[in-house]
C-alpha cells in the first residue's frame, strides 16, 4: 500500500474512533449518565450516518444535548465522509494498480522477440538477472511464488515477469515462447527442470534451452527432455574448487571481467549469418571497432584461436570475442 494512502487511512480511522467515542460518552453524561453506554452509541452512529430513526435517548427540553446532537451531526459526518472515502481509494488502489499493471506487463511481453526466458528464481537465477541487465539483453521471468517475484523486484523494479507455474503450456505461451531465442530451466528441482524443458521443447523446437541440474546423475535425463545444455552445480563447483587452486590468475581475471561494471568486458558469442559463408575472416572488419578483441572462431564444432583473416567462414560459423555491451550490439548490428 502506499505509504500516503497508509497514513491517511490511519487518521482516519483515529478520528473516527475519537468522534464515536466523544458522541457516546457525550451523551452519556449530558443524560445525567442514566442512559445505557451502547444506546448513547447508538445515538451517536446514526447521528453521524444521517439514517434518521427514532431517537432512542429523550432529548425533549434537554437544550446542551441537542446543541451537542448539532455538533456530532455537522462534525462527524465529514469524518465519516473522509473515513468512507480513504476505504474506497484503499479497496480502489489495489484494483486499479493491478489492472494498470498487468496490461502494461502483456503490452512488454507481446513486443518481446529474441528473448530469454528464465523459468525459477532461485539463488542462481539472481546471477542469471544481474548479467543480463549488465549486458543489455531483454528478459522476462516466470515463478509461481508471488512473495519471490516481489523480493527480486525489489532489485529489479523494472523487470518483466509472470506469476504462474512454468511447466503449464499457456504460461510458456504468455512469456512469448514461439517468438523467443533461449530459454533456462533454473528451478531448484531437477524433476521441474525436466517438465519445462519437455514443455518448452514441444513448443518451440528451435529454442535453445539450458537446464539447471542439482543431481549430476539427472544429466542425461534432462537432455533425453530437451535440454541443449545442463548446468551441473555440483560439478561446476569441483571445477571451480580446482581452478582457484591450479589457475589462480585466470579465474581472478574472470572475475574481475564479470564484476567489473564500469569496464564490463565479456567474452561473447556472435552467431555469423549465411551471406558471410565462403567469405574471410578480414571480411567481418571485426578489428575497426575499438574495445573488441577477437579471439576464437567456432566453425564445424572446432574452436580455431586466434584465427587469421584469409580463414573462410562455414555455415553456422560463430566467432567469439571480449568486448563491452554497447560495442556487441554495434557489431550486432553490423553483422
Amino acid at each position: 500500500m502506499d505509504q500516503t494512502l497508509k497514513a491517511r487511512l490511519l487518521t482516519a480511522i483515529s478520528a473516527l474512533v475519537i468522534i464515536l467515542s466523544i458522541g457516546t460518552f457525550g451523551y452519556y453524561f449530558l443524560t445525567g449518565s442514566v442512559e445505557p453506554l451502547f444506546d448513547c452509541f447508538y445515538m451517536t452512529v446514526i447521528t453521524l450516518a444521517t439514517i434518521g430513526f427514532d431517537q432512542t435517548i429523550e432529548l425533549e427540553g434537554n437544550v446542551p444535548a441537542r446543541v451537542f446532537t448539532i455538533f456530532i451531526a455537522f462534525s462527524g459526518i465529514g469524518f465519516l465522509s473522509f473515513f468512507i472515502s480513504t476505504m474506497s481509494a484503499m479497496l480502489l488502489e489495489g484494483t486499479i494498480k493491478e489492472s494498470y499493471k498487468s496490461k502494461k506487463m502483456n503490452r512488454s511481453i507481446y513486443n518481446l522477440e529474441g528473448h530469454h526466458i528464465i523459468c525459477g528464481l532461485g539463488r542462481n537465477a539472481t546471477h542469471l538477472l544481474d548479467e543480463f541487465i549488465s549486458t543489455n539483453r531483454e528478459c522476462i521471468a516466470i515463478d509461481i511464488d508471488k512473495e519471490v517475484i516481489q523480493n527480486i523486484l525489489i532489485k529489479y523494479p523494472h523487470l518483466i515477469y509472470i506469476n504462474g507455474d512454468a511447466s503449464d503450456d499457456e504460461i510458456l505461451m504468455r512469456a512469448g515462447i514461439a517468438k523467443a531465442k533461449g530459454l533456462f530451466a533454473s528451478t531448484s528441482d531437477d524433476n521441474a527442470n525436466l517438465v519445462i524443458s519437455l514443455s518448452a521443447r514441444r513448443l518451440n523446437p528451435k529454442l535453445k534451452i539450458v537446464a539447471l541440474c542439482s543431481n549430476h546423475g539427472n544429466t542425461g535425463k534432462l537432455r533425453l527432455a530437451g535440454a541443449d545444455s545442463v548446468v551441473s552445480t555440483n560439478f561446476i563447483s569441483g571445477m571451480r574448487l580446482a581452478s582457484e587452486m591450479l589457475r589462480p590468475t585466470v579465474t581472478q581475471m574472470l572475475d574481475v571481467m564479470l564484476s567489473d561494471r564500469h569496464n564490463n568486458f565479456r567474452i561473447e558469442q556472435i552467431d555469423l549469418e549465411d551471406r558471410f559463408m565462403g567469405r574471410s575472416i578480414g571480411d567481418l572488419l571485426v578489428t575497426d571497432f575499438k574495445d573488441v578483441l577477437l579471439i576464437a572462431l567456432k566453425t564445424n564444432d572446432q574452436i580455431l584461436f586466434k584465427p587469421p583473416d584469409d580463414v573462410e567462414i562455414s555455415n553456422g560459423d560463430s566467432i567469439i570475442i571480449i568486448t563491452t555491451p554497447e560495442k556487441r550490439i554495434q557489431l550486432e548490428k553490423r553483422l
